[in-house]
């Protein structure tokens, strides 16, 4: 029981369970161009564990030039090796390649750092790289603070409130990057349900806490959960602390750039309205596919947004279950092998409404060979399906 709610915990934490929602008014737009996407002159990264190795090769066997220290700023130009390795840090499992990064005092020294232990701080010019005193600031306290410490989370936006109240723009981006890492490690190694799993919860209290309208001042596990950076979220009959993003979206909204708006303000609606149930999608299949489409179009726009790999992630992901299906939403009916009339319809929407897309691509490109097929699920379809499922992963 204890391992299968920490895994529910990361899923829903790193957005693997899907969610969708409407597209809202501040989202890309598909029929706008785009301006130019210039590469970075230089990345900020901020090392997540302590004594990480800086080597002369970008694999286990280079020399050690140095160890990072947790929280210390270093910097690169996005080279990343070819090959990945994997490495178990705090307990997580990251196969990644390693970053070509410089220290930056007190003598620079440049080599190669595992992935696994970077966090992507911002990519921009060198003119708009954000106070690095200010940052360091914030990233010596973080490490100071126990993740199984419920009080930590709200050291740790005192500290961010006092400090950031008037930071826009880049500071502000990686700030809020920061705070959410260090709060969603709390949520990981915090165990916090053992504190949500011993109060006998009403039918009531499910129901509002899934319409995100519970109070939290109604026991006092649930208000101290609030002080400190967390609501609750329920899921197979049990209920636990996740991550506050409506409180995140309310103190850097008006702070962050335009882009990081765009993702916070998506990642709070998505989280505001559950699709996904019992491996089921419960919201109309359009509302997914808009989800899809937004994160293809911000992605597109955003190459080198400090948060891709999360948001590569949500691309896929969804793209993935509007071509491939779910366990309690699949593409075919059991019984007849028949596609279902939900699935002929989306891919129909998606190709009428977001025409040139990748996701318009794809599911012309299955919408057409199951109609060959005449809408069964037949061998050539379970291939085709396969093939993709792997070239997404």
């Amino acid at each position: 029981m204890k391992s299968s709610k920490i895994l529910i915990l990361f899923l829903l934490a790193w957005g693997v369970l899907p969610f969708a929602c409407k597209q809202n008014a501040n989202q890309p737009d598909a029929n706008t161009v785009p301006a130019p996407v210039v590469k970075p002159e230089v990345i900020l990264y901020a090392a997540t564990v302590d004594k990480l190795n800086l080597r002369d090769q970008p694999n286990k066997n280079g020399q050690v030039l140095a160890q990072l220290t947790e929280g210390e700023l270093v910097e690169g130009t996005g080279e990343v090796s070819a090959n990945k390795e994997e490495a178990t840090l705090r307990g997580m499992t990251y196969l990644e390649p390693y970053h070509k990064v410089a220290t930056l005092s007190p003598e620079p020294k440049t080599g190669w750092a595992f992935g696994g232990g970077l966090l992507r701080l911002y990519a921009g010019s060198r003119a708009g790289i954000p106070h690095l005193d200010q940052l360091r600031q914030l990233t010596g306290l973080l490490k100071t603070l126990d993740a199984k410490n419920l009080e930590s989370g709200k050291k740790a936006w005192d500290e961010v409130s006092a400090r950031f109240g008037s930071a826009n723009g880049a500071l502000a981006d990686a700030a809020f990057i920061l705070l959410e890492q260090f709060l969603f490690r709390m949520e990981r190694e915090g165990e916090y349900y053992t504190l949500t799993e011993k109060i006998k919860w009403e039918d009531a209290d499910f129901q509002a806490i899934a319409n995100r309208t519970f109070d939290m001042n109604k026991n006092q596990v649930a208000k101290s959960l609030a002080e400190n950076g967390f609501e609750l979220a329920e899921g197979e009959g049990m209920v636990f602390p996740v991550v506050d993003w409506n409180r995140l979206q309310t103190f850097f909204g008006p702070k962050v750039t335009r882009p990081m708006k765009f993702y916070l303000d998506q990642q709070v609606a998505e989280r505001n309205k559950r699709a996904w149930d019992d491996g089921g999608i419960v919201i109309p299949m359009e509302e997914l596919a808009d989800r899809a489409t937004f994160w293809e179009q911000f992605n597109r726009e955003n190459p080198y947004f400090a948060l891709n790999e999360q948001t590569k992630e949500s691309e896929r992901w969804t793209r993935l279950v509007l071509v491939n299906g779910s366990d309690n939403t699949p593409v075919f009916n059991y019984e007849n092998q028949e596609i279902t009339e939900a699935y002929k319809n989306v891919w129909a929407y998606v190709q009428q409404k977001y025409p040139g897309t990748t996701l318009a691509k794809t599911t012309k490109e299955i919408a057409d060979l199951c109609a060959a097929e005449g809408w069964k699920r037949t061998k050539k379809v379970e291939e085709w399906q396969a093939k993709y499922a792997e070239s997404e992963y």
